[in-house]
């Protein structure tokens, strides 16, 4: 969470500003003050996560279909999927992954799973840790991205 979040979210619980300043303290700056302080900060990081995964939800659209119905590879619809799994999914806006725990199942067979990020490779991204993501089966990952083993030769 970035400081303006932060301060909203802690004008929206009321917090004193000294609770305030304390789980400022523990979150920005590192600090280890007080037990409560520690709770505090806790609550807040809870709270943010909670916002992020019911307001904030990237759709299918912003993920990469890593696997189609030509795949001899992988047929759509091979990966048993369930609740608590963790995958991951390519951004169309960065081309890294993003590991995702799933929460729940699509409903219907033209629906789409839901999942939180838990994971963020790139810094500066939109795709925050916390945030909501909706994604179907043939976008699933399965295979941990490996780096060339061999340089290109150049012709």
């Amino acid at each position: 969470m970035t400081e303006h979040q932060f301060f909203v979210l802690a004008d929206l619980l009321g917090l004193r500003p000294s609770d305030r300043d304390a789980a400022h303290a523990v979150i920005f700056d590192g600090k280890e003050l007080t037990t409560a302080a520690t709770a505090i900060a806790k609550r807040l990081r809870e709270a943010d996560a909670t916002i992020r995964c019911a307001y904030v939800i990237h759709g299918p659209m912003e993920f990469r279909i890593t696997v189609g119905h030509r795949d001899t590879h992988r047929a759509p619809g091979a990966v048993p999927l369930a609740i608590g799994d963790m995958v991951r999914l390519i951004a169309h806006s960065t081309e890294h992954w993003i590991s995702i725990r799933i929460t729940a199942l699509p409903e219907t067979p033209t629906d789409y799973y839901s999942g939180v990020i838990v994971e963020q490779m790139v810094k500066a991204s939109r795709y925050q840790v916390g945030n909501g993501v909706r994604f179907s089966e043939d976008q699933v990952v399965t295979e941990a991205p490996t780096a060339a083993s061999t340089p290109r030769s150049r012709h």
